[in-house]
């Protein structure tokens, strides 16, 4: 299992990958993107993606929204400055809760966005705070998901929305397929993914309801391919670097292969990529 610590470090490890890969600067984003037919570039995919969630959760300018992992806070200022809600952006990372910070200023929404280090299993907030939890591919972090599914039952409002995207495996892997999964993972300081039965079954345990899960691999296919060819290209550098830097983390010389797993796993529909939605019942 990976600590608060390790994950906090590997995104803070890995920025400089997401700086040059994937848009960091631009998108303040570090989740795949979501494809449709109306989608011009990455950028715009990675926006799309705080576009979808937000118009499927129904979120307005009378919602407080927590965003459950924030990174570097894309969603939390996008959903301030494009909704006008007040939004909560909470992170293992001190490094990435100040640069969210940072941008949050810049874009003129100080006023709208709070950022502090959290872990979003147990968190500080009072019971009934927020209208929806908000979540993009952090919750596979959770080493026990159920953690975070009672917690966010707990600082939900009755009636308040569950809104997500992220990672699910098939179930029953094994062997070679079990293994590749769970490299992946683990080269993402995740230690390993749910499936949607497990998942919807936690759903129920915490007492949500009108759960709704929709399949979104064909959507973020094109990310996938993107990330797969990120690796054909840094793979050799990757390797010569660290063979002469002998003191690169593990998290640095495993993060290039990751983009080869995932490419690779889900050409053989051994994960998909799901919209996950659920509600807390009212009174």
């Amino acid at each position: 299992m990976f600590s608060k610590k390790d994950i906090a470090r590997y995104y803070d490890l890995s920025e400089i990958h997401y700086k040059l890969f994937w848009n960091l600067d631009q998108s303040k984003s570090l989740h795949y993107g979501y494809w449709d037919a109306t989608t011009q570039n990455f950028h715009e995919a990675l926006i799309n993606s705080n576009k979808k969630l937000a118009e499927r959760a129904h979120i307005s300018q009378l919602d407080s929204v927590l965003d459950a992992g924030c990174g570097v806070g894309g969603s939390t200022v996008w959903l301030a400055k494009t909704l006008g809600c007040q939004v909560y952006g909470v992170s293992l990372s001190e490094k990435q809760i100040q640069q969210a910070k940072l941008y949050a200023t810049q874009e003129g929404v100080d006023s709208l966005t709070h950022f502090s280090v959290q872990d979003f299993t147990a968190t500080h907030f009072p019971s009934d705070s927020f209208s929806v939890v908000w979540a993009i591919e952090t919750i596979c972090h959770a080493n026990n998901k159920a953690d975070f599914l009672r917690e966010a039952m707990r600082i939900l409002k009755p009636g308040g929305r569950l809104i997500l995207f992220d990672f699910f495996k098939q179930p029953n892997l094994l062997g070679k397929d079990a293994a590749e999964i769970k490299a992946w993972a683990n080269g993402w300081a995740i230690d390993d993914y749910a499936t949607q039965e497990d998942f919807s079954s936690q759903l129920t345990d915490a007492g949500f309801i009108q759960l709704d899960f929709q399949n979104k691999t064909k959507e973020v296919m094109k990310s996938i391919k993107r990330l797969y060819r990120a690796y054909i290209l840094g793979v050799l550098p990757s390797k010569v670097y660290n063979f002469f830097h002998k003191n690169t983390s593990e998290f640095g010389k495993r993060n290039v292969d990751t983009a080869k797993l995932q490419y690779i796993t889900v050409k053989r529909n051994l994960w998909k990529y799901l919209m996950v939605y659920a509600e807390k019942p009212l009174p």
